[in-house]
Formats: C-alpha cells, structure tokens, sequence
C-alpha cells in the first residue's frame, strides 16, 4: 500500500501571493492535478520552502509585503542547495515591463503567467516546467558521473573538446526525446594571435586560465564549459531557450570586457564575440551541424565584443505537444498552427488508427503518410 501511495504522489507547488482570490483562483485551475500549499508573503514562502522539501515548483507574484518576488527568487537561487537551485519558478505578473522580466530571468526565472491566464494555458506551463526541470536534474546527475580522465584541459581546468562531444551529444539526445532544447555558445577572444605574441606562451596560458575561471562564474550549474581551441570556448546550456541564452551570453561578453588584465605595467582591453545557436531554431540534432551552425554565425559578419544571436525570422518553431496546441485552439492561434498540422497528426495517428479499429469508424488514414 505504502508503495502505491508513493507512485501516486502528486507533485506539490507553492502559490506565494498576498491576494486570497488571486490564491483560490490558481487553486482551482491546479488542485485537480497538483498538491497545493499557499503562504500569503514571501517570507512565508520563504519557511515554506526551508521546511517541506517535497515542494517541485514556486508559483510567486511579485509585489508582496515582507519579502517581495524578487527577493524571494534571488534568496531561492542563492541559497546553495541543488534541490532550490533546479526548482522552477514560475512569477505571476501583471502588466510588468519587458525589463521587469528581463530582470526576472536574470535572477533566476524561468516562465511567467499572468493573473488572468486560463485554467489550459496555466495547467500546460506548470507541466512543462515540471518535465524541464526533471530534464535538467537528470542531466546534472549524469555530468557528476563522467569519468575524469581525458575530460579537463590542462591548460585552463575546464573541460576538454572531449567533454564538449559527449555533454553536446547528450544534451541533443535528453532534448530530442523530451522535447526540449539545448543552446550553445562559441566565445572567440578577440585578435587572439596577436594578443598571444604579445603576452608569450606561457602568460597566455595564464590568462586563458583566468578568462575561463571567470567564465564559468557566471553559469548555471547544469551548463559546461569547454575549451575547444587556444583562444575558443564553447558553452552548451541544456533547456535553455534563447529568452535565457541571451541573458546569459551578454553576461559572457561583459565579463570578458570587464576583466582587468595587466602586463607590465599596461592594462590590456580584452573582448571576445559570442555565436549562439539553438536546437529548436536552428533544427540542429547533431553535433557536427551545430558547431557549423556556431562557426557560420560568428564568421558570417566579424565584429569585436558582439554576441550574434539566430534570426528569429529564420528560426523553425518546434512542434507543439498536442496539450499545447489544443491551448493554441484554444485561444484563436489557427494561424501559427497551421505549418505543424501534419507532424501533430502524425503523432495522433497510432491513437486514430486504434479508434478506428475499436469503434468501427471508416476513416482513411493513409492521406497523413503522403
């Protein structure tokens, strides 16, 4: 009985908002498949998350005596342990501005949903959430496993080009079968060669070491950070959308651009530019395409400090889980349907086919493998 019990457990949130409608509404719209717990501040919420453990994600609004949204968010992410670090956190916003949220992300969002979202939309971001954040803990476990030998750079401490090819191969397969994406950053300092004559070869190797232990400051724990050549590093950011890889990309360049390096009594300027590219926008499902991709983007147009990000006209949208695009119905969206109609029902067609044989229907499927 205890074992059933513990396989039916259903996942728990934490609703932190000063508004009891506000509340009751997210209850209703979740109760059904969710576990709720409500506190009423952030420093509530706060207790909260320090004394239940089995809490799998944070619905917080904003504006909140006590502790605000904010505060409660960088309190989460800076409090040092795993199980808050990977915990989700979805903000319940009202008509905040774009550099509200942006700040958001910085510190450590990762969706927002407004007071006013309906029970579909509301039930699919929850869900979504949850999958992602289970993705990314599962990748986390697996990078704390990898054999050692062969996987750091001698030089700089971070990991090898070795490493890179199996966490980037990892990242594309965990993504492609859980839907979700992996981001990947190529950092290329600046007029390199000329800056290594400069310095020498071993004064070099000292400031890569440098730049590289700056770097990997500034990332997520679930990210790698690689070595590829003398002056290349490659970040691969696994569940990360390119909302996010920007964020994080800027912080990238601005770290480099901020490093007070000093030789000989000069200060030396150092600038590296960023190529990103996508899974999901750049319908990449392999290593070799995506550091082509990475390659093309940063050579394409050479320009100092600069991060080149994929043309969002040019991006391919991936296709939406069928929950997802019954809330895209829902709310009028036809035309961004439209261009996945055929691979959503291709992916309904095993459920088609069996209604068709079980309850007799004369439908002819054959149209969708055309």
């Amino acid at each position: 009985m205890n074992d059933s019990t513990e396989l039916a457990k259903r996942p728990r949130i934490l609703v932190v908002d000063d508004s009891r409608i506000v509340r009751a509404t997210i209850k209703k719209h979740l109760s059904e498949m969710y576990d709720l717990v409500e506190e009423g501040d952030g420093e509530a919420g706060w207790r909260r998350l320090m004394s239940d453990e089995s809490i799998d994600l944070l619905l917080s609004d904003l504006t909140m005596p006590e502790l605000d949204g904010l505060g409660l968010l960088a309190r989460v992410r800076a409090s040092g342990e795993a199980r808050l670090h990977y915990l989700p956190i979805i903000i319940i916003s009202g008509e905040e501005d774009e550099a509200t949220k942006a700040h958001c992300v910085e510190c450590g969002a990762n969706d927002f949903v407004t007071k006013s979202t309906d029970r579909s939309e509301m039930l699919a971001r929850v869900k979504a959430n949850l999958e992602l954040a289970a993705t990314r803990r599962e990748l986390a476990e697996s990078r704390s496993v990898q054999v050692q030998t062969g996987m750091t750079d001698a030089l700089t401490g971070v990991g090898s080009s070795h490493l890179l090819n199996l966490q980037l191969e990892q990242a594309l397969a965990f993504a492609f079968r859980h839907n979700s994406e992996v981001t990947v950053m190529l950092l290329d300092l600046n007029h390199s060669q000329a800056l290594q004559h400069k310095l020498g070869e071993r004064m070099h190797g000292q400031l890569l070491g440098l730049l590289a232990k700056l770097l990997e400051a500034k990332l997520r724990k679930e990210d790698t950070l690689a070595r590829l050549s003398d002056s290349m590093f490659v970040v691969v950011s696994p569940s990360a959308p390119l909302t996010e890889a920007r964020v994080i990309a800027e912080r990238l360049r601005q770290t480099i651009a901020n490093a007070r390096v000093n030789f000989r009594s000069e200060q030396l300027r150092v600038t590296a530019s960023i190529s990103v590219a996508n899974s999901w926008h750049d319908d990449v499902h392999s290593v070799d395409r995506m550091m082509a991709i990475l390659r093309d983007r940063l050579y394409a147009e050479p320009m100092d400090n600069h991060v080149f990000m994929p043309d969002p006209a040019m991006s391919q949208m991936p296709t939406p889980l069928i929950s997802e695009a019954l809330v895209m119905l829902h709310k009028g969206k036809v035309d961004e349907l439209r261009p996945h109609l055929k691979a959503l029902m291709l992916n309904l067609k095993p459920l088609l086919e069996l209604a068709t044989a079980e309850l007799n229907l004369d439908w002819d499927l054959l149209p969708l493998e055309e």
